[in-house]
């Protein structure tokens, strides 16, 4: 496992351009965001994206999510959204606020085989500076065992999947939070599926 933090990626060219080179070839990492440490795959590597299934223990039949840096990236990437979703997408984003959407056939996000899927852009700066600068999009979950707490403190995370990660991009101990909000927008009206920080 290779250990750094956020800000020292991001700064780092040569360190930045090996950390892209072995997320595009197949490696998993944990990343901070917001709420809580999570598990990151290239969302165009289905043996990475596998392979979170696999550390985490997690039903094959529970999507990841995707993370983006800014709301123009749905159009760009097909997923339109009506007036009414766009008006509450942009006043809760960036934050806890995960948006189910139709999904759409796209090669930047093809080890994503699910109808619909899950959206946020999280509310943390470096990360949303690392993902803006990455040439690939991340799919993402919590990064622990499947029924197990989430967790925040990436030393434990290194203790417990130092053998299984092959990255862990770290920015301290994150504040103790509630999950996203979950909301099902690909039916209207939309449906809270998880009630987490943000109330809609």
């Amino acid at each position: 496992m290779k250990t750094v933090n956020i800000k020292q990626l991001i700064e780092d060219k040569e360190l930045l351009e090996s950390f892209c080179n072995d997320m595009l070839t197949g490696s998993v990492a944990a990343i901070p965001t917001d709420t809580l440490y999570g598990f990151a795959a290239a969302a165009n590597n289905e043996s990475a994206v596998d392979k979170i299934y696999k550390i985490k223990g997690r039903d094959f039949a529970k999507p990841l999510i995707l993370f983006i840096d800014n709301f123009n990236e749905l159009t760009k990437m097909g997923l339109n959204t009506d007036d009414n979703t766009d008006q509450i997408l942009k006043k809760n984003w960036p934050g806890a606020l995960t948006a189910i959407l139709p999904a759409k056939t796209n090669p930047q996000i093809s080890a994503f085989k699910f109808e619909t899927i899950g959206i946020r852009i999280p509310n943390h700066k470096m990360l949303l500076e690392l993902l803006k600068t990455i040439p690939f999009k991340i799919l993402t979950t919590s990064a622990n065992r499947s029924g197990s707490i989430s967790e925040n403190d990436p030393v434990k995370i290194q203790n417990e999947f130092f053998n299984e990660i092959d990255w862990l991009i770290e920015d301290g101990i994150i504040q103790d939070s509630l999950p996203s909000t979950v909301a099902d927008f690909s039916v209207s009206p939309f449906k809270i599926l998880r009630q987490g920080k943000i109330t809609l």
